[in-house]
Protein backbone atom coordinates (compact mmCIF):
# COMPACT_ATOMS: atom_id res chain seq x y z
CA UNK A 1 0.00 0.00 0.00
CA UNK A 2 3.21 2.04 -0.10
CA UNK A 3 1.94 3.85 -3.48
CA UNK A 4 -1.54 5.29 -1.38
CA UNK A 5 0.30 8.75 -0.52
CA UNK A 6 0.47 9.45 -4.35
CA UNK A 7 -2.17 11.40 -6.52
CA UNK A 8 -4.29 9.58 -8.20
CA UNK A 9 -5.20 10.92 -11.75
CA UNK A 10 -3.01 12.49 -14.47
CA UNK A 11 -0.94 15.91 -14.23
CA UNK A 12 -0.32 18.01 -17.26
CA UNK A 13 1.99 21.01 -17.29
CA UNK A 14 0.52 24.11 -19.37
CA UNK A 15 2.28 27.32 -19.62
CA UNK A 16 4.25 25.72 -16.54
CA UNK A 17 1.35 24.87 -14.30
CA UNK A 18 0.60 21.72 -13.25
CA UNK A 19 -3.07 20.90 -13.32
CA UNK A 20 -4.14 17.47 -12.34
CA UNK A 21 -7.04 15.65 -13.87
CA UNK A 22 -8.75 12.77 -11.69
CA UNK A 23 -8.62 8.92 -13.04
CA UNK A 24 -12.61 8.22 -12.17
CA UNK A 25 -12.29 5.15 -13.72
CA UNK A 26 -10.02 4.14 -11.92
CA UNK A 27 -10.90 5.37 -8.46
CA UNK A 28 -14.26 3.71 -9.33
CA UNK A 29 -12.71 0.29 -9.62
CA UNK A 30 -10.11 1.03 -6.65
CA UNK A 31 -13.55 1.30 -4.28
CA UNK A 32 -15.39 -1.32 -6.02
CA UNK A 33 -12.71 -3.81 -4.73
CA UNK A 34 -12.62 -2.54 -1.17
CA UNK A 35 -15.99 -2.32 -1.14
CA UNK A 36 -16.05 -6.11 -2.54
CA UNK A 37 -13.04 -6.93 0.47
CA UNK A 38 -15.07 -5.45 3.64
CA UNK A 39 -18.16 -7.45 2.04
CA UNK A 40 -15.79 -11.22 1.98
CA UNK A 41 -14.36 -9.99 5.62
CA UNK A 42 -17.87 -9.99 7.70
CA UNK A 43 -18.96 -12.86 6.02
CA UNK A 44 -16.06 -15.12 7.17
CA UNK A 45 -17.54 -18.35 9.38
CA UNK A 46 -15.12 -19.22 12.13
CA UNK A 47 -15.27 -23.09 12.72
CA UNK A 48 -14.16 -23.87 16.37
CA UNK A 49 -13.37 -27.64 17.21
CA UNK A 50 -15.49 -29.84 18.57
CA UNK A 51 -14.93 -30.58 21.92
CA UNK A 52 -16.32 -34.46 21.82
CA UNK A 53 -13.41 -35.15 19.26
CA UNK A 54 -10.97 -32.68 21.48
CA UNK A 55 -9.10 -35.80 22.81
CA UNK A 56 -10.07 -38.49 20.69
CA UNK A 57 -7.04 -40.69 19.35
CA UNK A 58 -6.81 -41.76 15.85
CA UNK A 59 -4.85 -44.83 14.74
CA UNK A 60 -3.18 -45.15 11.85
CA UNK A 61 -2.03 -48.50 10.34
CA UNK A 62 1.20 -49.10 10.04
CA UNK A 63 2.64 -50.20 6.33
CA UNK A 64 3.08 -53.71 5.77
CA UNK A 65 6.83 -55.33 6.07
CA UNK A 66 7.56 -57.02 3.06
CA UNK A 67 8.71 -60.53 3.94
CA UNK A 68 12.19 -61.55 3.18
CA UNK A 69 12.55 -64.91 1.16
CA UNK A 70 13.19 -68.02 2.64
CA UNK A 71 16.72 -69.80 1.66
CA UNK A 72 16.95 -72.47 1.23
CA UNK A 73 19.64 -75.79 1.93
CA UNK A 74 20.85 -79.02 3.01
CA UNK A 75 20.74 -78.79 6.95
CA UNK A 76 18.46 -75.64 6.75
CA UNK A 77 15.66 -75.29 8.96
CA UNK A 78 13.23 -72.46 9.45
CA UNK A 79 14.19 -70.34 12.60
CA UNK A 80 10.45 -70.82 13.84
CA UNK A 81 10.83 -74.23 14.10
CA UNK A 82 11.36 -76.38 17.37
CA UNK A 83 15.17 -76.98 18.88
CA UNK A 84 14.78 -80.35 18.12
CA UNK A 85 15.21 -79.75 13.90
CA UNK A 86 19.03 -79.75 14.11
CA UNK A 87 19.18 -83.31 16.13
CA UNK A 88 17.21 -84.50 13.50
CA UNK A 89 19.11 -82.93 10.65
CA UNK A 90 22.35 -84.36 12.38
CA UNK A 91 20.64 -88.55 12.19
CA UNK A 92 19.94 -87.83 8.96
CA UNK A 93 23.67 -87.09 8.00
CA UNK A 94 24.88 -89.78 10.19
CA UNK A 95 22.54 -92.17 8.59
CA UNK A 96 23.34 -91.08 5.01
CA UNK A 97 27.14 -90.98 5.88
CA UNK A 98 26.82 -94.75 7.09
CA UNK A 99 24.38 -95.90 4.19
CA UNK A 100 26.96 -94.62 1.22
CA UNK A 101 30.28 -95.95 3.09
CA UNK A 102 28.57 -99.57 3.17
CA UNK A 103 28.05 -99.43 -0.61
CA UNK A 104 31.66 -97.97 -1.05
CA UNK A 105 33.02 -101.27 1.45
CA UNK A 106 30.61 -103.66 -0.42
CA UNK A 107 32.27 -102.55 -3.97
CA UNK A 108 35.98 -102.21 -2.37
CA UNK A 109 35.05 -105.87 -0.65
CA UNK A 110 34.23 -106.97 -4.42
CA UNK A 111 36.95 -105.67 -6.19
CA UNK A 112 39.46 -107.15 -4.26
CA UNK A 113 37.47 -110.59 -4.46
CA UNK A 114 37.62 -110.64 -8.52
CA UNK A 115 41.17 -109.25 -8.30
CA UNK A 116 42.18 -112.38 -6.49
CA UNK A 117 40.04 -114.76 -8.55
CA UNK A 118 42.04 -113.31 -11.30
CA UNK A 119 45.06 -114.28 -10.09
CA UNK A 120 46.31 -118.11 -10.91
CA UNK A 121 46.21 -120.13 -8.22
CA UNK A 122 49.30 -121.92 -7.15
CA UNK A 123 48.93 -125.89 -7.20
CA UNK A 124 51.00 -127.95 -4.40
CA UNK A 125 53.62 -129.89 -5.90
CA UNK A 126 52.63 -132.72 -8.01
CA UNK A 127 55.33 -136.10 -7.53
CA UNK A 128 55.41 -139.01 -9.98
CA UNK A 129 56.55 -141.57 -6.98
CA UNK A 130 55.80 -141.52 -3.54
CA UNK A 131 57.36 -139.74 -1.10
CA UNK A 132 60.63 -141.11 0.55
CA UNK A 133 62.20 -140.11 3.72
CA UNK A 134 66.16 -140.83 2.65
CA UNK A 135 66.93 -139.16 -0.47
CA UNK A 136 70.00 -140.89 -1.22
CA UNK A 137 68.50 -144.26 -0.36
CA UNK A 138 65.86 -143.39 -3.21
CA UNK A 139 68.29 -142.24 -5.85
CA UNK A 140 70.50 -145.57 -5.34
CA UNK A 141 66.80 -147.50 -5.64
CA UNK A 142 64.59 -145.97 -7.95
CA UNK A 143 66.61 -143.32 -10.01
CA UNK A 144 67.49 -139.82 -9.90
CA UNK A 145 64.83 -137.22 -8.88
CA UNK A 146 64.50 -134.06 -10.82
CA UNK A 147 62.78 -131.03 -9.19
CA UNK A 148 61.83 -128.33 -11.72
CA UNK A 149 59.37 -125.56 -11.57
CA UNK A 150 56.75 -125.42 -14.74
CA UNK A 151 54.47 -122.99 -16.48
CA UNK A 152 50.98 -124.69 -16.60
CA UNK A 153 48.69 -124.24 -19.01
CA UNK A 154 45.97 -126.23 -18.23
CA UNK A 155 44.81 -129.98 -17.08
CA UNK A 156 42.86 -132.11 -18.65
CA UNK A 157 41.34 -135.33 -17.97
CA UNK A 158 41.66 -136.99 -21.43
CA UNK A 159 44.67 -136.65 -23.80
CA UNK A 160 42.96 -135.15 -27.13
CA UNK A 161 41.64 -132.17 -25.19
CA UNK A 162 45.00 -131.13 -23.92
CA UNK A 163 46.22 -131.26 -27.47
CA UNK A 164 43.53 -129.08 -28.85
CA UNK A 165 44.59 -126.51 -26.61
CA UNK A 166 48.21 -127.54 -27.17
CA UNK A 167 47.45 -126.63 -30.89
CA UNK A 168 46.41 -122.88 -30.11
CA UNK A 169 49.25 -122.52 -28.20
CA UNK A 170 51.83 -123.17 -30.23
CA UNK A 171 50.16 -121.24 -33.24
CA UNK A 172 51.36 -117.98 -31.13
CA UNK A 173 54.80 -118.99 -31.41
CA UNK A 174 54.37 -120.53 -27.58
CA UNK A 175 56.35 -123.68 -26.82
CA UNK A 176 53.83 -126.32 -25.40
CA UNK A 177 54.41 -130.11 -24.26
CA UNK A 178 51.89 -132.54 -22.92
CA UNK A 179 52.76 -134.83 -19.40
CA UNK A 180 50.69 -137.09 -18.01
CA UNK A 181 50.98 -136.86 -13.97
CA UNK A 182 48.25 -138.64 -11.70
CA UNK A 183 46.04 -139.79 -14.62
CA UNK A 184 45.58 -136.39 -15.79
CA UNK A 185 47.23 -134.74 -19.05
CA UNK A 186 49.11 -131.33 -18.09
CA UNK A 187 49.92 -128.68 -20.68
CA UNK A 188 53.47 -126.92 -19.54
CA UNK A 189 54.55 -124.00 -21.95
CA UNK A 190 58.13 -123.52 -19.91
CA UNK A 191 60.52 -123.64 -16.99
CA UNK A 192 62.59 -121.78 -14.09
CA UNK A 193 64.92 -122.09 -11.49
CA UNK A 194 62.37 -121.27 -9.14
CA UNK A 195 58.97 -120.77 -7.83
CA UNK A 196 58.89 -117.62 -7.78
CA UNK A 197 60.69 -116.97 -11.03
CA UNK A 198 58.15 -119.20 -12.30
CA UNK A 199 55.76 -117.08 -11.41
CA UNK A 200 57.81 -114.12 -13.18
CA UNK A 201 57.98 -116.15 -16.00
CA UNK A 202 54.05 -117.41 -16.29
CA UNK A 203 52.90 -113.30 -16.24
CA UNK A 204 55.55 -112.74 -19.35
CA UNK A 205 53.79 -115.72 -21.03
CA UNK A 206 50.28 -114.37 -20.47
CA UNK A 207 51.25 -111.62 -22.89
CA UNK A 208 50.58 -114.22 -25.39
CA UNK A 209 47.16 -114.64 -24.74
CA UNK A 210 47.47 -117.74 -22.64
CA UNK A 211 45.96 -118.88 -19.42
CA UNK A 212 49.13 -119.73 -16.97
CA UNK A 213 49.97 -120.95 -13.75
CA UNK A 214 52.72 -121.84 -12.35
CA UNK A 215 53.86 -124.66 -9.86
CA UNK A 216 56.63 -127.05 -8.60
CA UNK A 217 56.65 -130.78 -10.07
CA UNK A 218 58.96 -133.77 -9.27
CA UNK A 219 60.09 -136.32 -11.88
CA UNK A 220 62.27 -139.30 -11.20
CA UNK A 221 64.72 -141.29 -14.14
CA UNK A 222 65.63 -144.86 -13.30
CA UNK A 223 69.66 -144.69 -13.87
CA UNK A 224 71.01 -148.40 -15.35
CA UNK A 225 74.36 -147.61 -14.39
CA UNK A 226 77.01 -145.69 -12.18
CA UNK A 227 77.88 -144.04 -15.59
CA UNK A 228 73.99 -143.14 -16.15
CA UNK A 229 73.56 -142.06 -12.79
CA UNK A 230 76.76 -139.54 -12.49
CA UNK A 231 75.55 -138.30 -16.23
CA UNK A 232 71.59 -138.12 -14.83
CA UNK A 233 73.34 -135.39 -12.51
CA UNK A 234 75.30 -133.58 -14.59
CA UNK A 235 72.59 -133.15 -17.08
CA UNK A 236 69.88 -132.00 -14.03
CA UNK A 237 72.72 -128.99 -13.36
CA UNK A 238 72.99 -128.61 -17.03
CA UNK A 239 69.25 -127.98 -17.53
CA UNK A 240 68.69 -125.73 -14.48
CA UNK A 241 71.50 -123.63 -15.37
CA UNK A 242 69.70 -123.51 -18.80
CA UNK A 243 66.38 -122.89 -17.27
CA UNK A 244 67.31 -120.18 -15.37
CA UNK A 245 69.37 -118.14 -18.35
CA UNK A 246 66.61 -118.54 -20.59
CA UNK A 247 63.68 -117.19 -18.17
CA UNK A 248 65.94 -114.88 -16.95
CA UNK A 249 65.91 -113.20 -20.39
CA UNK A 250 62.67 -113.89 -21.50
CA UNK A 251 61.72 -111.54 -18.24
CA UNK A 252 64.64 -108.79 -19.26
CA UNK A 253 67.32 -109.97 -16.23
CA UNK A 254 70.85 -111.69 -15.88
CA UNK A 255 70.90 -114.91 -14.44
CA UNK A 256 73.66 -115.31 -11.85
CA UNK A 257 74.86 -118.84 -12.97
CA UNK A 258 78.77 -119.84 -13.40
CA UNK A 259 78.86 -120.00 -17.31
CA UNK A 260 82.56 -121.19 -17.13
CA UNK A 261 81.22 -124.13 -15.12
CA UNK A 262 78.08 -125.05 -17.66
CA UNK A 263 80.00 -124.82 -20.62
CA UNK A 264 82.15 -127.20 -19.05
CA UNK A 265 79.40 -129.45 -18.07
CA UNK A 266 78.07 -129.42 -21.72
CA UNK A 267 81.34 -130.09 -23.48
CA UNK A 268 82.02 -133.12 -21.55
CA UNK A 269 78.55 -134.01 -21.89
CA UNK A 270 79.23 -133.94 -25.68
CA UNK A 271 82.46 -135.71 -25.64
CA UNK A 272 80.95 -138.19 -23.08
CA UNK A 273 79.55 -141.72 -24.79
CA UNK A 274 76.28 -141.79 -22.73
CA UNK A 275 73.45 -144.55 -22.64
CA UNK A 276 71.43 -144.66 -25.61
CA UNK A 277 68.62 -143.79 -23.67
CA UNK A 278 69.98 -140.74 -22.16
CA UNK A 279 71.34 -139.70 -25.71
CA UNK A 280 67.92 -137.88 -26.53
CA UNK A 281 67.71 -135.73 -23.35
CA UNK A 282 71.76 -134.99 -24.66
CA UNK A 283 70.58 -133.54 -27.87
CA UNK A 284 67.94 -131.17 -26.15
CA UNK A 285 70.06 -129.60 -23.77
CA UNK A 286 72.66 -129.14 -26.51
CA UNK A 287 69.86 -127.83 -28.76
CA UNK A 288 68.58 -124.99 -25.74
CA UNK A 289 72.34 -123.94 -25.69
CA UNK A 290 72.55 -123.23 -28.95
CA UNK A 291 69.37 -121.12 -28.70
CA UNK A 292 70.55 -119.21 -26.10
CA UNK A 293 73.84 -118.45 -27.88
CA UNK A 294 71.93 -117.27 -31.07
CA UNK A 295 69.80 -114.79 -29.13
CA UNK A 296 73.19 -113.20 -27.80
CA UNK A 297 73.93 -112.24 -31.30
CA UNK A 298 70.56 -112.07 -32.48
CA UNK A 299 68.27 -110.59 -29.60
CA UNK A 300 65.11 -112.85 -31.01
CA UNK A 301 63.12 -113.65 -28.05
CA UNK A 302 61.77 -116.21 -30.91
CA UNK A 303 64.93 -117.94 -29.87
CA UNK A 304 64.89 -117.95 -25.85
CA UNK A 305 61.39 -119.35 -26.64
CA UNK A 306 62.93 -122.49 -28.56
CA UNK A 307 65.54 -123.11 -25.74
CA UNK A 308 62.30 -123.25 -23.34
CA UNK A 309 60.68 -125.46 -25.88
CA UNK A 310 64.35 -128.07 -26.01
CA UNK A 311 64.05 -127.86 -21.81
CA UNK A 312 60.48 -128.91 -22.16
CA UNK A 313 61.48 -132.03 -24.84
CA UNK A 314 64.40 -132.68 -21.93
CA UNK A 315 62.13 -133.14 -19.05
CA UNK A 316 59.36 -135.48 -21.75
CA UNK A 317 62.27 -137.27 -22.35
CA UNK A 318 63.58 -137.71 -18.67
CA UNK A 319 60.36 -138.63 -17.80
CA UNK A 320 60.05 -141.56 -20.41
CA UNK A 321 63.44 -142.49 -19.18
CA UNK A 322 62.00 -144.19 -15.83
CA UNK A 323 60.85 -147.49 -15.91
Amino acid sequence: MGKSGKSKGVTIKINGEEKVFADNNRIESEEAASEEQEHQDESFEWILPDEANENKIVLVPSPKKKKMPKLIGFGASSRKGSDKRPVKTFLIAVICAVFFGSILGLIAVKTITREKAAVPTLETPISTKAPVEDKKAAVKENGAELKTFLVQGGVFSTEDAAKQIQKKILDKQVPAEIFKLEESYYLFLGSAESLASSKDLALFLKSYDVDVYWKEINLEANGKSEVGEKTLDKMKTVYASLAEISAAKLRGKEATVNKEALKKNLNELKAEKVPKELSKMNADLTAAAEAITEFESSKKEAKLLEAQGSLLDFLLNYQSASS
